[in-house]
């Protein structure tokens, strides 16, 4: 029976290793709410993703069926927190990279121009941003500016967007 409930503590002590929660494992990707606020969206909705059970049998098998279905949610919540997340604008980074964005961040240095990362094939998004600077470094004076406005005009016209100024 000890080995029973040293395997049983051993699992429970992996799984929970593996949980990721804080914003130091996440980068921002794109436009949206602080993290915090997004957080606790995708935290009040992740439960609409538990399934529910149905055991009938030895209390081995219902406790077992018990256990798998617990793990199945606590796996779709976290996938549902992660997509969630994605679409709010946050990402979790890499391995060991997520503390390194943040005080970066936090110490003013901007790993882009806007302060966050592109998602990728937002190019016209970055282009767009890129185009209004450009246009009010433009109407300011500078050459160089307008030769990369004109540029970025080109390649946004080819993509069927039409930028303006506001």
């Amino acid at each position: 029976m000890r080995i029973r409930a040293l395997w049983a503590l051993c699992a429970t002590a992996a799984l929970c290793g593996c949980q990721t929660g804080n914003q130091a494992d996440y980068v921002q990707i794109g436009y949206g709410p602080s993290f915090d606020v997004a957080h606790a969206q995708c935290e009040m909705q992740k439960g609409s993703v538990d399934q529910g059970y149905i055991a009938i049998g030895s209390p081995g098998l219902v406790a077992g069926a018990g256990i798998g279905n617990a793990l199945g949610n606590a796996i779709a919540e976290d996938q549902y927190m992660k997509n969630c997340l994605i679409i709010n604008g946050w990402k979790r980074a890499p391995h060991g990279q997520g503390a390194a964005a943040t005080a970066a961040v936090a110490a003013g240095a901007s790993p882009t121009p806007y302060g966050i990362a592109r998602a990728p094939g937002s190019w016209i998004n970055t282009a767009l941003l890129d185009w209004s600077d450009a246009n009010k470094k433009c109407a300011a004076g500078d050459k160089a500016a307008c030769a990369t406005r004109a540029k970025l005009g080109a390649r946004l016209k080819a993509a069927g967007v039409i930028p303006s100024s506001v």
